[in-house]
């Protein structure tokens, strides 16, 4: 943990590190059916936040639909034994290939290039490589938002707002990853592990996954110079970029959303 941990030195700091990654990891547990149950047995849902193992375990046990002496036997270790693969797998990939960004340093005055064509190129690609590091960072703000209005239990308007902010940052990622591939290439010139800017983009956080229609048709109507209102107005202009706003949202949030923006309505016989 002392390679995430903002102060490494410090357990408080390492132990902050792990609960962050427990969850990240949580959140993305691949075998659906057993997420909820796991978030809830790791305490990672304000229900269960804080509560005992044995009131953990109920909870977890109830929403998967198992009795708990059968979930504590059968269930309970191979949702461990699914997260505990997934930290491994975190742990070597995060070894092998961890990104970060430019370091920046306190300015003593005004930048000054020598009247030269490689300084001119130099800066252009770091114009370039902080305008996607940027776009990625800001995402990430979003994604977090979102998280947290999930777990604020929000209501669905501030919800939606929330994720349409969010996909917006994401078609900017989605602009930046390009104008840098056109430019410079899939390989990252300043990275020592040779991560590609796709890779890069990536590290704002998980996002739902979109197919290359999607991705190409955001890229599309996502213009820098405008905002979130025109950007939302050009994508639901058209029934498909209505249908990715309905399925965005409802991924990112784990609330049903109608195609219009408001919650669906529960079909009743």
């Amino acid at each position: 943990m002392k390679a995430r941990a903002l102060h490494p030195d410090d357990p408080e700091s390492r132990a902050r590190a792990l609960d962050g990654l427990l969850r990240e990891q949580l959140d993305r547990l691949e075998n659906a059916e057993l997420a909820p149950a796991a978030r809830l047995l790791f305490g990672a849902e304000t229900t269960t936040s804080g509560a005992t193992l044995t009131a953990r375990r109920e909870a977890a046990a109830k929403s998967s639909g198992y009795e708990v002496h059968h979930f504590r036997k059968r269930i309970e270790p191979k949702v461990v034994e699914l997260v505990a693969w997934q930290l491994l797998r975190d742990s070597e990939t995060f070894s092998t290939r961890h990104a970060s960004a430019p370091e920046l340093h306190a300015a003593t005055g005004p930048l000054a290039l020598p009247a030269d064509v490689f300084a001119w190129e130099a800066a252009e690609h770091q114009h370039t490589l902080a305008g996607l590091w940027g776009a990625v960072y800001l995402l990430r703000a979003e994604l977090l938002t979102v998280a947290r209005m999930v777990s604020m239990t929000a209501d669905d308007d501030a919800l939606s707002a929330a994720a349409d902010a969010a996909l917006w940052r994401h078609a900017l990622v989605l602009v930046a990853v390009a104008r840098y591939r056109s430019a410079y290439g899939a390989v990252m010139l300043h990275a020592a592990t040779e991560l590609g800017p796709d890779e890069i983009a990536a590290y704002a956080g998980w996002t739902p996954a979109l197919t290359p229609g999607e991705e190409l048709l955001l890229a599309e109507v996502a213009d820098p110079t405008q905002g979130l209102t025109h950007f939302m107005t050009r994508l639901t202009e058209t029934e498909r970029g209505a249908a990715t706003v309905h399925a965005w949202r409802r991924s990112l949030t784990g609330r049903p959303h109608r195609q219009g923006g408001g919650p669906e309505e529960e079909v009743t016989s």
